[in-house]
């Protein structure tokens, strides 16, 4: 009980992050409880079960490895962040289960920046990139009762969602869309075309590529770099499996970005940087870069 007294006050911050970014909690009716298990833990509706051993972490680990872990617990968060994304808004079908748990392990990103800042959300939301395997696509064929193939629907889930927010590239609008996403389809079950059909109306573009890029193909997508440093130029292009894949990324210096518009045609630049100094801002986007 004393250990439990202590640990879950985190509940507390996490309610007072996921409330700032997404609304209020969508069970109050019902309350909000923490009960403890004999296993790791598990999301049910106003009632969490927890097993972590009253330790920050994962089980007393650093879950994504930079350091950012140990300041919370994994469990507390991640499971009743399924309070919004898993209970609230919820997969139609097995198939489509990125949108309960890509969309909840980006939250624990979000906590992160509520309550330390924006760098550290960042490190710790890459940090999940070593978690990634990209070996069958996030969702699987559908009519089949078929669950996603392997944990990348949680990280490469997550992944995909950061990099959208650096495709709105404006943090204030992008707040709004969250927020907007989250109230849309409150206490719903849905599917991805319909996730996909809000975003690009809100937005006003087709990012129907990008999203099918992710969660319907293995591989992310490669950012091609061919320099002529006799010439002072860089050439860049897409390689995707997605017909129409085109999507920003800021290229270059990392203190002075350039926000280019690859497609799957080359196009050219001009470029003081030598190939090795050439960097891609890969922290906002989740994507490969391969330099000739």
């Amino acid at each position: 009980m004393d250990k439990a007294k202590k640990q879950f006050a985190q509940a507390k911050g996490m309610i007072a992050a996921f409330e700032h970014y997404l609304g209020e909690y969508p069970f109050k009716k019902d309350g909000y409880k923490l009960i403890h298990v004999p296993y790791t833990g598990m999301e049910h509706q106003s009632a969490v079960t927890y097993g972590n051993g009253f330790r920050n972490g994962y089980g007393g680990r650093d879950w994504t490895g930079v350091g950012i872990s140990p300041r919370f617990d994994f469990i507390i968060i991640h499971e009743s962040g399924h309070e919004w994304f898993g209970n609230s808004v919820s997969a139609a079908d097995r198939s489509d289960m990125w949108i309960q748990e890509g969309w909840c392990t980006y939250l624990e990103g979000l906590y992160v920046e509520y309550h330390y800042g924006k760098d550290d959300a960042l490190k710790y939301v890459n940090g999940y990139k070593s978690k990634v395997v990209n070996r069958t696509p996030i969702i699987p064929p559908r009519g089949l009762n078929a669950s996603p193939q392997s944990s990348d629907q949680y990280f490469k889930g997550a992944l995909m969602i950061n990099t959208l927010r650096s495709i709105v590239d404006d943090d204030k609008r992008w707040w709004a869309l969250l927020r907007g996403f989250y109230q849309h389809f409150k206490y719903q079950n849905i599917m991805t075309e319909e996730v996909v059909d809000y975003f690009n109306k809100e937005t006003g573009k087709d990012l129907t590529p990008i999203f099918n890029q992710y969660l319907r193909h293995t591989a992310i997508p490669a950012l091609e770099l061919k320099f002529d440093e006799a010439e002072g130029t860089v050439s860049y292009r897409w390689k995707a499996d997605e017909p129409g894949f085109a999507m920003p990324v800021r290229i270059g210096a990392k203190d002075s970005w350039q926000l280019v518009q690859p497609t799957a045609e080359w196009q050219t630049m001009k470029t003081a940087l030598k190939k090795a100094e050439f960097a891609v801002a890969t922290d906002l986007y989740y994507v490969t870069v391969n330099k000739q």
